[in-house]
């Protein structure tokens, strides 16, 4: 049996970015249509999310699947979050001290901490979130 939520996410810790359905098939031994309908039909929640028009790994949560202004840098690697809540979560998957560097939605200020364990440095930074958490998933392209 194949287990491709662990191959997207060590390729995503080894790479920054989450393997594109060419990569999952050539992986596989899969047609790129083959990739796209399993990755579609791995139902799993909110870990996983495909694109809804290209069918592309969206987010493996926390990760971003793709560029955005919440990165996490540790060694020769970056990542990327989907939100300032994320950027945490991503750091502490990867687990040694990081840099996190956002940008801030407000004013377009760079913010930059870094973390190390459970410590953020500076500790003034504050997150505002449009919604209540149980709302994030109502709209994911919004929240």
């Amino acid at each position: 049996m194949f287990n491709l939520r662990g191959f997207i996410y060590d390729h995503l810790l080894a790479h920054g970015l989450p393997p594109s359905l060419k990569v999952i098939g050539d992986h596989f031994s899969w047609t790129t249509s083959q990739a796209r309908e399993i990755v579609a039909s791995m139902k799993i929640g909110k870990a996983v999310v495909p694109h809804p028009r290209t069918g592309e790994i969206w987010m493996a949560g926390p990760f971003a699947g793709h560029r955005t202004t919440f990165e996490v840098h540790a060694g020769n690697v970056t990542w990327y979050a989907n939100c300032a809540w994320d950027v945490l979560g991503v750091a502490a998957i990867v687990g040694r001290p990081a840099h996190l560097r956002a940008t801030c939605g407000d004013c377009g200020d760079i913010l930059d901490a870094t973390v190390s364990g459970t410590q953020v440095e500076p500790r003034d930074y504050v997150a505002h979130f449009l919604l209540p958490a149980r709302e994030w998933y109502q709209d994911l392209a919004f929240t």
